[in-house]
């Protein structure tokens, strides 16, 4: 009995060790990371090819939104000690090689559809967050993120019902 408290208190640290890798909280920076590079990779491709200027605001509100999201990532994965991808995976990559090579026309709806597959992916990773996640601090960021996050798939899917209005040069 007496060194109960002893052995309690040695396990203590690991028991209450931060995520890494290989736990949720861990596991969702990550995910978070590839989300935010795959919006803000494919955000600046509908600058350059988008006609319309709807989907130009749309697209330079996901970029300043998406670099705001992953600094507050990257500061949480920092000081826990998680490595963060520094590229996007392949298949996000192959999305977004494919939204370049579309021309204008084919661009918008492209770049829409995707935005609203992303988005519905990203709020399915931070309702897991919300439910299983143990980090308070990565809890509260997913539970920040996710009206944000509803608004882009709101305002996506908005975009992709109204006739395209082709900005002026």
């Amino acid at each position: 009995m007496i060194l109960l408290p002893a052995l309690l208190a040695a396990c203590a640290p690991a028991m209450m060790t931060p995520p890494n890798a290989s736990t949720v909280d861990g596991l969702f920076l990550q995910a978070m990371t590839g989300s935010n590079l795959f919006e803000i990779q494919s955000s600046q491709v509908a600058l350059s090819k988008s006609n319309t200027a709807a989907v130009r605001t749309y697209a330079q509100m996901l970029i300043n939104h998406h670099t705001a999201a992953q600094n507050q990532v990257s500061t949480l994965a920092a000081a826990r000690g998680v490595p963060l991808p520094t590229a996007l995976p392949p298949e996000l990559q192959l999305k977004v090689s494919a939204l370049s090579g579309l021309n204008a026309a084919a661009f918008d709806a492209a770049y829409l559809q995707e935005q609203v597959v992303a988005h519905q992916m990203t709020l399915s990773l931070i309702q897991n967050e919300r439910t299983a996640g143990k980090d308070a601090e990565v809890v509260a960021m997913a539970n920040a993120q996710a009206p944000i996050i509803q608004q882009h798939l709101d305002q996506a899917q908005a975009l992709l019902r109204s006739p395209a209005s082709p900005s002026q040069p």
